[in-house]
């Protein structure tokens, strides 16, 4: 691993020394020299060194205090596997098993399987756990729902008269933070690992340094310690929890975390409660009842934490006092739900710091802009149960750029860097997630925190048309228009829910004293209609939408679409490299779908790339891509670039441009008479995937003939100073025709593109398509296999051949497939079981109704049975397909293409004779 090591300057700075000590197989002082650097000896820290060590890595955990000294020793531990998220289940089932292997490896027993019940307090919440229960179907997960009778018996200390029902997981329990903390240390040492306790980062070394294309970027050079050593490091883990902001700084950057005062009380010994009772979490009243022996652990998330904003650098094995007035609303539902907690006494109360973040994820993976810099914190009080499958995961990405698992929500680069900045966006944000812990997890809910920091620059004029918004990536997207709202539905300042009505102090915000609750709040009660499992409130108007994308024109805001200019002497050669299309020969004006992919295949981006050609000749690229990945691909498109030396250089200009899409039947009619450059919009003029500079009503803009919902479209990329003319030129021409002709013409949003894309089998990165999956998979291999077709001597490397063409010729082992349910009054969310012949083979990744065919589409991976050697369309046909939800399976038909318009010729302009005037 010495080629992690780059070559290092010194850098001299004053430090204090301290007595040291470390439990390692060196001897002496520090080591001068390591591939990686773990700052932090809390569970997150000490995982990852364990999983670094196990693939040779040459690491060390510097920790300045004592090995789980931060928020680890304090941590509940509780593990709970039936989770919403797929990334949850598999990392905390992994955390699992290592406490169980560690076990045998270092004979420190940290793990108590006492099972874990979920008790819901109505209907919808009962229906949240029966989805949970049926992903952890696939998973091989046992549980089972219980109605309240059974809930006593499982455990007989709880209050049932008020339960709808419950869930219970017998596998869950208790793993003990200072026992997995130490195994994984023993556990490392033994590999070779170097643990220095009491040795505090005094600061991070990066440098400026000059890519080959001409940016300016920086690198990790080392880290100085309290000791006065220095250690010679390309890679730096900043494992460091509620304090991780102080690395971060140190470093010269910003992360999304806050440090808040997060409590539990332990009780006096009850009568009937013992080890063997399960770990009990009543979401309804935000509270969590932990066993403890003969004891409980009482817990829970409040709606007025308290914040930590002075992190004291030497709080080692710290305790705040508690707050008994913020704890008493958590204290009211411990009684609520366990009547004896009202008679017996509090043994003592544990209130200690721990770090949360906007949306109530961890901050994983390397920092945008910092070469070698990684983030392992902000749990959100989830460390212990997530840290074994985190430790694995994290050292996977350092080793080979990417984890293996799908881990885009806990990537840091999830947030934009001008979210990240705003410090009232990240606490409003934070408070939000914090209180919103234990609310049902709705598919369509939307934060009310944080919004309006990055918008369109149509956002008023779409506001005053009804638009409700959602927020993705910190930007406010369409979502859908209610027409009925007369513009009123704008989203107000955040009031915290109220929570801070009355102790504000809370917040630690010098001067304010309370924050009132909003009477009234339109944006608030729509957000709210769409709370359910069931049909949403917006499902008619949605519905509408796409009726005028299939039948007339339907207008998109596209506008939070990343926006990347690429140019430089190398540029096509590094396009050739970076993509998994061929781009060899491409003509200026073209544009190409591709992945992106890592070393293994998987896909990291997918995403649109327009050849264009400057003034002199020379070819340069724009690229369009995903909103809520923009952060992301574009760090890794710099990085991509960087690590292989090409001469190229890429400018984000995301914020300087509008995208407008116009899609329908009749969208070309209605630009054609827009176009005051005298181009021609005609097949001949403007063939599907290509692009062209053209002047509307006297604008200058890039105009891509694309769809995204299977129609026949075109965006206009335009310039931000543009964009409100722009629109409300395409907006006048619409209204024309369909005053004129009575053809639907109208504003849709992302809820709409959900379902048209559905219906059309098109890829959304983070759902169906992932970096854990291979363009082969995901049933998008046409945009790889010119390349891989290319063999010998003059074919094309690209970033994940190798992988690819390893994957060609064993054949897949698993496969993206469709399904269409039967019946037309099921609603999916995401996470159900895919059932072939009554077995489950996968889970769903991402689904819609499809408003033109009236069914629910659902797509997910199915694995390859141990019978077949691979996976083949003939064994996905001979089988009898369902989707299992919340304990039904309902009957699907296998669609191999896409279930509308599977020959693409409404794409081509090719339409029904009664609409076929419209597309000339």
């Amino acid at each position: 691993m010495a080629n992690l090591v780059r070559s290092l300057r010194k850098v001299g700075q004053p430090v204090s020394r301290a007595t040291s000590r470390f439990y390692s197989n060196h001897s002496g002082g520090l080591p001068r020299e390591a591939d990686v650097v773990i700052i932090g000896g809390g569970s997150i820290g000490s995982s990852t060194l364990y999983h670094l060590q196990k693939e040779g890595v040459n690491a060390v955990l510097l920790e300045r205090h004592q090995l789980t000294a931060g928020t680890t020793w304090h941590s509940a531990g509780m593990l709970w596997r039936l989770r919403p998220s797929d990334a949850d289940i598999e990392l905390n089932a992994y955390s699992r098993d290592m406490c169980k292997k560690l076990a045998q490896e270092t004979e420190i027993e940290s793990w108590t399987e006492n099972g874990g019940l979920f008790v819901a307090k109505n209907a919808e919440r009962l229906a949240e756990y029966k989805r949970f229960a049926e992903t952890g179907r696939y998973f091989d997960i046992e549980s089972q729902v219980l109605s309240p009778a059974e809930v006593k018996q499982v455990h007989p200390l709880l209050r049932v008269d008020d339960v709808y029902g419950g869930i219970y997981s017998p596998g869950d329990g208790t793993i003990d933070p200072t026992s997995i903390t130490n195994a994984y240390a023993k556990a490392a040492r033994k590999l070779g690992g170097g643990i220095y306790e009491n040795v505090g980062v005094t600061a991070v070394e990066t440098e400026v340094y000059t890519t080959a294309g001409g940016s300016q970027t920086r690198r990790i050079l080392g880290v100085r310690t309290s000791t006065g050593e220095r250690i010679a490091t390309s890679t730096v883990v900043n494992a460091c929890g509620a304090w991780a902001n102080e690395i971060a700084e140190m470093a010269g950057v910003e992360i999304p975390l806050m440090a808040m005062k997060h409590a539990m009380v332990l009780t006096e010994p009850i009568e009937g409660m013992h080890s063997g009772l399960p770990n009990v979490r009543d979401h309804d009243l935000s509270v969590y009842l932990k066993t403890q022996g003969d004891s409980m652990a009482l817990g829970g998330y409040e709606q007025n934490p308290e914040f930590w904003p002075d992190v004291d650098p030497q709080f080692s094995f710290g305790l705040f006092e508690l707050d008994w007035d913020t704890f008493g609303q958590n204290l009211d539902g411990h009684m609520q739900r366990c009547p004896v907690v009202e008679t017996i006494g509090i043994k003592s109360t544990v209130c200690g710091p721990e770090s949360f973040t906007p949306d109530h994820k961890p901050l994983m993976g390397p920092h945008p802009g910092l070469r070698g810099l990684y983030h392992a914190c902000g749990f959100n009080s989830m460390g212990l149960m997530l840290g074994g499958g985190v430790g694995r995961e994290l050292t996977k990405w350092i080793l080979t750029g990417s984890p293996e698992v799908d881990l885009f929500s806990f990537d840091c680069a999830r947030f934009h860097p001008d979210s990240v900045s705003d410090a009232k966006w990240v606490k409003d944000r934070t408070h939000e997630s914090y209180a919103k812990t234990y609310a049902i997890v709705f598919p369509q809910d939307e934060a009310l925190a944080g919004r309006g920091s990055r918008k369109s620059p149509l956002y008023d004029e779409l506001m005053a048309r009804g638009c409700v918004y959602q927020a993705r990536h910190g930007f406010e997207r369409p979502g859908w228009f209610d027409c009925t709202s007369g513009g009123d539905q704008a989203i107000k300042e955040y009031d915290y829910y109220g929570a801070y009505a009355d102790g504000a102090w809370r917040l630690a915000v010098d001067g304010m004293t309370e924050v009132p609750s909003h009477t009234e709040h339109k944006y608030l009660d729509l957000v709210e209609g769409e709370l359910t499992f069931g049909w949403p409130a917006s499902h008619n108007t949605v519905a509408e939408e796409c009726r005028a994308a299939r039948e007339g024109v339907a207008i998109f805001d596209q506008s939070y679409f990343g926006k990347f200019f690429v140019s430089g002497p190398e540029a096509d050669k590094a396009m050739q490299y970076l993509c998994g299309a061929d781009m060899e020969n491409k003509q200026p004006g073209s544009v190409t779908y591709t992945p992106l992919c890592n070393v293994r295949g998987g896909v990291e981006a997918d995403l649109t790339l327009t050849k264009l050609e400057d003034q002199t000749g020379k070819n340069y690229y724009y690229v369009a891509a995903g909103g809520n990945t923009a952060t992301k691909d574009l760090a890794w498109i710099r990085n991509v670039l960087d690590d292989k030396g090409f001469c190229a250089q890429v400018e984000d200009r995301s914020a300087s441009m509008a995208l407008i899409s116009v899609q329908g039947p009749y969208s070309r009619r209605l630009l054609q008479s827009l176009i005051s450059s005298g181009q021609s919009l005609d097949d001949e003029a403007l063939p599907f995937s290509e692009g062209r500079w053209l002047d509307i009503a006297g604008h200058r803009l890039l105009a891509l003939r694309l769809t995204f919902v299977g129609e026949l479209g075109y965006e206009l990329h335009v310039p931000s100073e543009s964009a409100v003319a722009v629109y409300r030129a395409v907006r006048e021409a619409g209204e024309l025709l369909s005053r004129e002709q009575g053809i639907p013409v109208r504003d849709a949003g992302y809820r709409a593109i959900d379902s048209l894309s559905a219906e059309k089998n098109l890829r959304h990165w983070h759902a169906d398509l992932s970096n854990r999956d291979t363009p082969l998979e995901a049933g998008i291999g046409f945009t790889v296999l010119s390349k891989l077709k290319r063999t010998g001597e003059g074919a094309p490397d690209f970033l994940g051949r190798a992988a690819l063409e390893l994957q060609r010729a064993q054949g897949l082992k698993r496969k993206l497939v469709c399904l269409v349910l039967e019946r037309d009054d099921v609603l999916l969310h995401g996470s159900e079981t895919l059932l072939r012949d009554g077995r489950p083979v996968g889970y769903v990744r991402s689904t819609a109704y499809g408003h033109t065919i009236k069914r629910s589409i659902a797509y997910g991976y199915v694995d390859c049975p141990e019978s077949e050697p691979k996976i083949t369309n003939t064994w996905l046909e001979a089988g009898n397909w369902q989707v299992g939800d919340k304990g039904t399976d309902h009957a699907a038909r296998l669609s191999l293409k896409a279930p509308f318009d599977p020959q693409n010729n409404r794409v081509k302009g090719r339409y029904p004779e009664q609409v076929s005037e419209g597309s000339n």
